[in-house]
This record gives C-alpha cells, sequence and structure tokens, in this order.
C-alpha cells in the first residue's frame, strides 16, 4: 500500500510540473497573441496539445491510482493533500490565464471584422463633434474611383 502512495505522490508531482508548463505555455501565447506573432502562436498551440494529452494521461493514472487505495480517507488525504491542492491551485491558474487569452482571440477577431468591413466598403457609424451621428456618405469599395 505505501509503495501505491507513493506512485500516486509521484504522479500528482509530475501533474504539478505539467500544470507549471502549461501556465507558462499559457503566457508565452498570450505575448504571441500581444505581439500577433502567429509562429509563436503556432507553436504555443502546439506545446498546448502535447501538454493537455499528458495531463490527460496522468489524470487517467492518477484515478486508477486513487481506486487501488484501500486504506481511509483521512490516511489517504494526508499524504498527498498538498499536492493535490497545488495541483488545484496550478488548474485554476491555467484556466483564467486561458479565458484572457480567450478574450484576446475574439478581440482581435472583431478587430479584423471591422477592418474587413472596411476595406469591403460597409459604412461604419461615426459620430461628429457633438457625439451626434454624423450624415453618412456614400460608402465605395477600397480600389474604386
Amino acid at each position: 500500500m505505501d509503495h501505491i502512495n507513493q506512485t500516486l505522490i509521484a504522479v500528482l508531482n509530475e501533474q504539478i510540473r505539467c500544470a507549471e508548463a502549461m501556465l507558462s505555455t499559457l503566457g508565452r501565447e498570450n505575448q504571441a497573441l500581444l505581439a500577433g506573432d502567429s509562429e509563436s502562436l503556432n507553436a504555443t498551440g502546439a506545446d498546448k496539445a502535447r501538454l493537455v494529452e499528458t495531463l490527460e494521461s496522468l489524470e487517467s493514472e492518477r484515478r486508477t491510482l486513487t481506486e487501488a487505495i484501500e486504506t481511509t480517507l483521512l490516511e489517504t488525504e494526508s499524504t498527498e493533500a498538498p499536492a493535490w491542492r497545488k495541483l488545484l491551485d496550478l488548474i485554476a491558474a491555467c484556466k483564467e490565464q486561458n479565458q484572457r487569452n480567450g478574450a484576446l482571440v475574439r478581440a482581435r477577431g472583431e478587430q479584423v471584422r471591422a477592418a474587413l468591413s472596411i476595406v469591403r466598403g460597409a459604412e461604419s457609424s461615426l459620430y461628429d463633434g457633438r457625439g451626434a451621428a454624423a450624415a453618412s456618405r456614400a460608402a465605395r469599395p477600397l480600389g474604386t474611383a
């Protein structure tokens, strides 16, 4: 039973290492999004996919080990609780950073849509110095006379 507990702690520590790597990767992704660096964005995307796969595999192993333990919850909790708490905190930080990155992606998408709208000649809402809607001019697609 002690061997299973030790293996479980080792798996939790590996999950922590992977979650820390994920948080770092999400930080690099954030920087790539802010800089508009598509090459770095592609690289971080590949790193994220690899880390998610590793985390899922480790979680499966952790669950199998947890099910194999036949000790009381109190005994199990006392040996793995600090590592488990750290892992949960890291996963929460990863989720938060991923949500911020998603918001950036959505904002960039909206900027691209607005730019395409202008390039295609759609009218945009303009306001005069008083904040009232300005009289619209006939929009022309760029590149026409």
